[in-house]
């Protein structure tokens, strides 16, 4: 049941992202569902599964986001190595860290991708990249993972 379980979640995530990225204009809502996966994946798994995870997440969320290629595939890549290195060290069961977590890799990822767009393009420091999302996708995560019925599935228990 957990592996079916862990498949589902992850189908259900990119669907909703799908569903996110299209009415992110109408909604206001800016959730990285993928970064979520990516978490996970840093989390469980060993190094090159964790890199590759997340130099093909971090180009699918280059893909939606229709600016420079490759640019949240290198700052996805980067915390996601930084993830696999420090999540031994960090407790899942509390909810804070579980927050703090992905709240501070998601902002340091978007951080680095937003200095390459202000380098590449001009732009500035864009606050629904680099303040929001991070927050919201923290606080979705835990609100996901809080129950212990999905801390088993997960095996993050």
């Amino acid at each position: 049941m957990g592996r079916r379980f862990k498949i589902a979640l992850f189908i259900g995530f990119i669907l909703l992202q799908v569903a996110i990225h299209r009415y992110v204009n109408e909604l206001k809502l800016n959730l990285d569902l993928l970064y979520l996966i990516l978490v996970y994946i840093s989390i469980k798994s060993g190094f090159m599964k964790t890199v590759f995870s997340a130099a093909v997440i971090g180009l699918i969320t280059d893909f939606f986001s229709m600016q420079v290629m490759g640019v949240f595939g290198f700052s996805r890549t980067i915390i996601a190595y930084l993830l696999n290195e420090t999540a031994p060290h960090i407790d899942l069961k509390n909810n804070t860290f579980t927050f703090l977590l992905i709240s501070v890799s998601l902002f340091l990822s978007n951080l680095v991708a937003n200095t390459f767009f202000y380098f590449i393009s001009g732009t500035g420091f864009d606050s629904n990249l680099i303040l929001y999302p991070p927050l919201l996708t923290g606080l979705l995560g835990v609100l996901i993972i809080s129950p212990s019925s999905i801390k088993r599935h997960l095996d993050v228990y």
